[in-house]
């Protein structure tokens, strides 16, 4: 096989693209004054102590979360701000769900583009006061918005664009008030940036992080994370007992991570899929300090004995700090694409350099399906002729049974979701459906014996050898990395074990545990997601795969991308198991 001639070629290319895509990190001029920032945490505290106490149990549909959202557009309006309610109902749990928005405006001297400041008063419905999970959000909200209310006020001019605090609903399915929001906008890019609050005033927290994560595409830009450090640091520069903290950089690992899987859990993720500025800030969690935040997350542990005004004030006032620079800004930066952001270095990878990756993978793996069919295009046709009926015989199944799920869902075996099924926690990702299970296993089994049976009876003699089905099953996963490429480019992390497919050579004796650990090693996407959503960010362990379920049973995961991630399947399957005996 020579494929090391081709691969080799792509090296040079890739190092130079490399070489061109690093750049600096982008540098920003201070844009306002250090020692205006006036949030007061002890205020903040005692809002939230407030608020926690006449409105507990408040998660969306209640006559408590209707409740706390008149409360918050009370307090706004006292403070001169125009306020507006936005009601609309979803399926949830295959139930209607009443859900509300709170929209208050601080108009600007131009009030046509407008800065986002969102909070959600809605709450798990595994927490009783909501304390961090938004109650710490809220509180800082509105003491923003007495802050830049009260600076009008005292400038006797507007702000330069106009202010909109968000209190939004539904947040914690799928941050369904965010989406309103952005949906009903009638102009999406006179949004200057968004910026969302939540889980921000534990007394153990001893930090903060930047969230710019999407909710399934787009990733914040990297000027408003560069803002937001720069408007903290200045504070401090100019007072080290200024009580702000500087927000912590994402590692280029994370950010990988990030936008390979753009899921979000905050209420940016809509603005950033909408193509708007935006970025999440929220506590960060000393090591010694993870298990007892995470026994206080959507529980009823989250209350008000957690919270602290120092807390508050710290994260307020850096919330605060970036308000003020972007007010201070004529214009923003304009950004596109995915980057990886080394802080330490001050240097990004975009543009050339980062697709130099992208396309040299895809490259990589349609040369090896070439390689594999014997490169000339008569040999890699007549590969593909005999090896696709067995290929077809594992994909097909697999995307059919994704249209079972989704049949599930009508038949009333599976519940009925408008985005998230459920929240972290929630008693629903833990407990399966059986019945559910058992009839999308049986149709699975019954759909891959049909089609196996059928692939027996293709046309001639010769059956697919090793490497005819390496040829076809790589194919199918490169097939899959266009679309990916596409779609998400950064997603191609999840196919890069694929790479390990190149070494598969259908060899016997000794050479054959060759083959199963290049096998196993490829099959790495599959432990990657149930392991980083299953164990890591859901700590759910195996329930995960009834997660995934429902994921792909209400839709959420879109018909062409479960072809994708059946086509990359299929191929693996396509070397692991021998065609079908006659």
């Amino acid at each position: 096989m020579r494929l090391a001639e081709p691969a080799r070629a792509l090296l040079p290319a890739t190092a130079l693209a490399l070489l061109v895509g690093c750049t600096p990190t982008p540098s920003l001029p201070l844009a306002y004054e250090p020692a205006s920032l006036r949030f007061d945490g002890e205020r903040a505290l005692d809002r939230l102590r407030r608020f926690v106490t006449d409105f507990p149990r408040r998660h969306s549909g209640t006559d408590n979360n209707r409740r706390a959202a008149a409360s918050l557009e009370s307090s706004m309006r006292e403070l001169g701000l125009r306020c507006e309610r936005d009601a609309w109902r979803v399926i949830n749990f295959s139930r209607e769900l009443p859900l509300g928005n709170v929209v208050c405006r601080l108009p600007g001297a131009d009030e046509a583009r407008e800065l986002v400041l969102v909070a959600h008063h809605d709450q798990s419905p595994q927490t009783i006061e909501g304390a961090d999970n938004d109650g710490s959000g809220l509180a800082i909200l509105v003491g923003l918005a007495e802050v830049f209310a009260e600076d009008a006020r005292l400038r006797d001019a507007p702000l330069p664009y106009t202010m909109v605090f968000l209190a939004s609903d539904g947040e914690e399915w799928g941050m369904l008030g965010a989406r309103r929001y952005v949906a009903r906008h009638p102009d999406p890019s006179t949004i200057v940036a968004a910026i969302s609050l939540d889980n921000l005033g534990k007394r153990f927290y001893d930090g903060l992080i930047l969230e710019p994560t999407g909710q399934f595409r787009g990733y914040g830009p990297l000027w408003l994370s560069v803002a937001a450090r720069l408007a903290a640091r200045a504070a401090v520069d100019a007072d080290p007992e200024a009580r702000v903290w500087i927000p912590d950089a994402r590692a280029p690992a994370q950010q990988l991570l990030d936008q390979a899987v753009p899921i979000s859990f905050m209420d940016q993720g809509p603005f950033v899929a909408a193509g708007v500025p935006a970025l999440g800030f929220a506590g960060r969690v000393p090591p010694e300090h993870a298990e007892e935040h995470w026994r206080t997350y959507h529980a009823p542990g989250d209350t008000q004995a957690l919270q602290s005004a120092e807390s508050l004030a710290r994260a307020g006032r850096a919330v605060e700090a970036l308000a003020r620079q972007l007010q201070g800004m004529d214009e923003v930066p304009r950004e596109s694409g995915p980057y990886l952001h080394d802080a330490d270095a001050r240097a990004v990878l975009r543009g050339p350099g980062l697709w130099a990756i992208f396309i040299g993978l895809v490259a990589l793996l349609w040369l090896g399906a070439l390689a594999a069919g014997g490169w000339r295009a008569r040999r890699v046709a007549a590969a593909w002729r005999r090896a696709l009926p067995h290929a077809l015989s594992l994909w097909l199944p697999l995307v059919g049974s994704a249209l079972v799920l989704r049949g599930l869902v009508g038949a009333g075996l599976m519940l009925d979701f408008h985005l998230y099924p459920a929240t972290a926690k929630h008693p629903e990702i833990y407990s399966p459906r059986w019945p559910a299970v058992a009839v999308y296993l049986v149709s699975l089994i019954g759909m891959l014996w049909c089609a196996r049976r059928l692939a027996r009876r293709q046309p001639g003699d010769a059956g697919p050898t090793a490497r005819d089905r390496k040829s076809v099953g790589l194919a199918l996963v490169g097939a899959a990395a266009l679309y990916i490429l596409v779609i998400n480019p950064c997603s191609l992390l999840f196919l890069a074990p694929a790479l390990a497919w190149l070494a598969y050579g259908g060899r016997r004796g000794v050479g054959r545990a060759l083959d199963v650990v290049a096998l196993l090693l490829g099959g790495g996407v599959v432990y990657l997601l149930l392991y980083f959503f299953g164990f890591v960010i859901l700590r759910s362990g195996l329930g995960v795969l009834w997660y995934l379920m429902m994921m792909f049973a209400i839709g959420m995961i879109r018909l062409p991308t479960a072809v994708a991630i059946a086509a990359a399947i299929a191929g693996g399957l396509c070397m692991a198991v021998g065609p079908p005996r006659r």
